[in-house]
């Protein structure tokens, strides 16, 4: 406004000093004189009323620029949007109180003079616009469908630095908190809280995922490698109701199509991996249902490793299940979690809802100690991923008696650079020998996971890690599992929302004196263990894996 004003005033200036002396010589008359004066006086009280508006329009943004600087110091226009709206909650549309503040754009665009939007204007205006258009003024986005942070949170922090890659166990819990974090933001920002029924967002994220590496398998040639190991695409639903949200989750396949065709390319089909409700809200009730398909809360199996630990391996499990969920805020609180499903595996002559499973844990924090200790049970090992994919029972099914589980674990930080992980997974009983064996006997499986990591910086601010491993199986040569891995890993972030690896890993399989099998009947399943005994080599199997990770 001032630019316009100044340009004006020095137009008006202008017109005079040209108009007088060209009247001057053409003018014949004092009264034409006269005529000239007057246009001159007129014009000089027009300049001047300008004037005094500048002056009043520069006192007034000089008044609100300061009320809101003292009021929120807002970051990107969705802040300044709900400062605007909010932050006149005890404004009542009288002439005798002051303007609302109102938050400034960057110094470096001239402020325009408009007049200041009342609270009763704005809301006026939302509701306007909700009668043509599905629009949300509340954050994440301020349209139904806008992106954000990896939903699948694939990507953590134990202790400061330290990266630490998620199993995708309990995303619902992990959701929760998401939104809860966002409802705390909004009351810090004194933003109006999520209304019904108009609240309703679509929370894009995803992950591109690459390998390069060098495998030498025990006994067989080696052989190098370029994929792309991992691509995700997450739908997070929040809303209309405070209550309710959801959750899909697509992946795509990047192994072959068949046994026969071996062109992987030719694949790449996309599949939904994970699709689930959860009705809650931590804010309001420390209680949470979950229903759809997920991984079980049997196990965390978390890691700062590449390849995948032999408790994962052995124990995750993914089911169509509903789960009624607790966690207690605080950082010293329980949390639990019991859950059910019809499991592909069963020991009657008809499948049915035959199996489910409690988990419990404690968080904690001492000072500089934190940590998170827990364990579960589940009715029936067999419904695993490890036990569906690649030993036979996916293609039999049918069981001569179920064999439960349990899980025990453990996550504990000291300061923000050492953490240690523990986990293990074992069968309660012994698998049927006509199921699953070992040595000619029922096979009891278990696999235990230990990892020490310490956390530090490079190159100024990039988070960094480097951490070693040791795992351990007992009985599971049917599964395809090592006798023992050793691991070492080196994680940082170069970028923004990247996660870079580098791992070297060993695994020593079971003797060649040991032998099993999966279930005896079982059609051949390229890797099983079924009908034909399976013998181990005894040589150990080496890897060098490069990742490069990409969340959007």
């Amino acid at each position: 406004m001032k630019m316009k004003l100044t340009s004006c005033v020095g137009a008006l200036c202008l017109a005079g000093l040209i108009t007088v002396p060209t009247l001057s010589f053409a003018a014949s008359s004092n009264a034409e004189n006269k005529e000239v004066q007057r246009e001159l006086t007129s014009l000089e009280k027009e300049v001047k009323h300008l004037e005094s508006e500048l002056s009043a329009d520069k006192q007034n943004h000089a008044k609100v620029r300061q009320e809101s600087n003292l009021s929120y110091h807002g970051r990107g226009e969705v802040r300044q949007h709900h400062v605007q709206t909010n932050v006149t909650a005890n404004d009542q549309s009288t002439e005798a109180q002051a303007p609302a503040p109102v938050a400034q754009a960057p110094v470096a665009q001239a402020p325009e003079t408009r007049p200041l939007l009342t609270r009763t204007d704005v809301i006026k205006m939302a509701e306007q616009e909700r009668q043509y258009l599905p629009f949300d003024l509340d954050v994440p986005g301020q349209a139904f469908v806008s992106t954000g942070p990896y939903v699948g949170v694939p990507v953590q922090y134990a202790g400061s630095y330290l990266i630490v890659n998620s199993p995708s166990v309990n995303t619902d819990l992990q959701l929760l908190k998401i939104r809860r974090s966002i409802h705390k933001q909004l009351l810090a920002m004194g933003g109006e809280l999520f209304k019904e029924p108009y609240h309703s967002h679509l929370l894009l994220s995803g992950l591109v995922e690459s390998q390069a590496g060098y495998f030498d398998p025990g006994g067989s040639p080696s052989r190098t490698f370029i994929d792309v190991t991992n691509v995700s695409l997450d739908a997070f639903f929040i809303g209309p109701s405070d209550w309710l949200q959801g959750f899909v989750e697509l992946n795509y396949d990047n192994l072959p199509p068949s046994a026969a065709n071996l062109y992987t390319v030719s694949n790449s089909r996309v599949f939904v991996n994970k699709a689930f409700v959860t009705i809650g809200d931590l804010l309001k009730s420390p209680v949470y249902g979950t229903f759809g398909q997920f991984y079980v809360p049997f196990g965390t199996y978390s890691s700062v490793m590449v390849s995948d630990t032999l408790p994962k391996l052995l124990g995750r499990t993914k089911a169509r299940a509903i789960q009624l969920g607790l966690n207690i805020p605080g950082d010293n609180a329980p949390y639990g979690a019991i859950y059910i499903f019809r499991g592909d595996s069963h020991a009657a002559s008809v499948s049915k809802v035959n199996n489910g499973g409690v988990n419990i844990g404690y968080k904690f924090k001492y000072g500089s100690v934190n940590g998170n200790v827990g364990g579960g049970i589940i009715a029936d090992l067999a419904d695993s991923g490890g036990m569906q994919v690649g030993t036979g029972f996916n293609a039999f099914e049918q069981l001569h008696h179920r064999v439960p589980a349990y899980n025990l674990r453990g996550i504990l930080n000291l300061g923000e650079h050492i953490n240690a992980i523990a986990e293990y997974v074992a069968a309660k009983t012994s698998f049927n020998v006509n199921d699953m064996s070992f040595n000619g006997s029922g096979a009891r499986p278990w696999a235990f996971d230990s990892q020490l990591a310490y956390s530090f910086v490079i190159l100024e601010n990039k988070p960094s890690a480097i951490g070693v491993g040791y795992d351990v199986s007992h009985q599971a040569l049917a599964l395809g599992l090592p006798l023992e891995r050793y691991f070492i890993v080196f994680n940082t972030s170069l970028w923004r929302n990247t996660l870079q690896s580098l791992e070297l890993r060993h695994d020593r399989n079971y003797p060649a004196s040991d032998t099993g099998n999966g279930p005896v009947g079982a059609d051949t399943t390229p890797g099983a263990c079924n009908s034909i005994v399976c013998t181990a080599t005894g040589k150990g199997d080496n890897a060098v894996t490069a990742q490069f990770d990409y969340y959007f």
